[in-house]
């Protein structure tokens, strides 16, 4: 028992290595390299999420730091908020009365379901609870709301059931955030699950609006949802890096840069 104990702990050392140096590990990489069943290192991980040292995403994790690890909603909304309202204005002016628009979870589409209460007749369809909840109240919009498993950290429904809701689906416009926007990473998120649903929001829509700030820009995650190609608008901020902007219009994605003001 105690050559067990110890062997564990060694083994749990090994994981967080193995996340801090590589940024992401799979449930079925690690189980093979260590010769134990997929459970025990279901268990390593919960363990080692408990103690704040990586973050568990679906068949994996991932390190705690800038690139990939996602703060929960709530921390999310105040960071950077005055460059995601300024982005949501832009993107709001696109939409027209009486089209059918998506929004996908994130604290800058909750921004944009904000500026939306202006707009008459729309039908929107969305994952997030949030906002669901910020158009039903306006009473100028009818809300579809994306079936699925609920994720306590984003509010929003994922998963299998999600992505098979939305094939019932076509929508004028879609607006997307990401973890990641890169023009050779592509549009990225830090677990597949997410990137399932946002891969098939894409495929319903007819405009496909990328909305990030400046600091999603340059950056690439752990799930790649689609090649930067697959865009055909991206509403960033003037923080953006200038070369990285480039390289995104040569691979033919139209680019919008807003301003934030002092």
């Amino acid at each position: 028992m105690k050559g067990r104990s110890v062997f564990a702990e060694e083994r749990q050392k090994a994981i967080v290595d193995r996340v801090r140096e590589f940024g992401s590990v799979t449930v079925e990489e690690l189980a093979e390299a260590f010769g134990v069943s997929a459970p025990t290192i279901r268990a390593d991980l919960a363990l080692l999420e408990s103690r704040g040292l990586l973050v568990r995403v679906h068949g994996g994790a991932i390190r705690l730091d800038g690139t990939l690890y996602e703060p929960s909603h709530d921390d999310r909304r105040v960071i950077r908020r005055r460059e995601k309202q300024a982005i949501a204005r832009a993107a709001a002016e696109l939409v027209q009365n009486g089209e059918t628009v998506l929004l996908d979870a994130g604290t800058t589409t909750l921004e944009l379901a904000y500026q939306l209460r202006t707009k008459r007749a729309l039908t929107v369809v969305t994952n997030s609870l949030a906002n669901a909840m910020v158009l039903m109240e306006s009473g100028t919009a009818e809300v579809i709301m994306v079936g699925g498993q609920l994720q306590r950290r984003r509010r929003a429904a994922l998963g299998p059931l999600a992505v098979r809701f939305l094939d019932g689906f076509r929508v004028d416009r879609a607006f997307l955030g990401f973890n990641g926007v890169d023009p050779e990473g592509g549009l990225t998120v830090v677990d597949f699950d997410a990137a399932e649903v946002k891969r098939r929001m894409m495929a319903i829509a007819g405009h496909r609006i990328v909305i990030a700030d400046s600091d999603k820009i340059g950056r690439v995650a752990f799930a790649s949802a689609a090649p930067i190609c697959e865009a055909h608008l991206l509403i960033t901020d003037s923080g953006a890096p200038q070369h990285v902007l480039e390289q995104i219009r040569e691979r033919g994605v139209e680019v919008t840069v807003v301003e934030t003001g002092t």
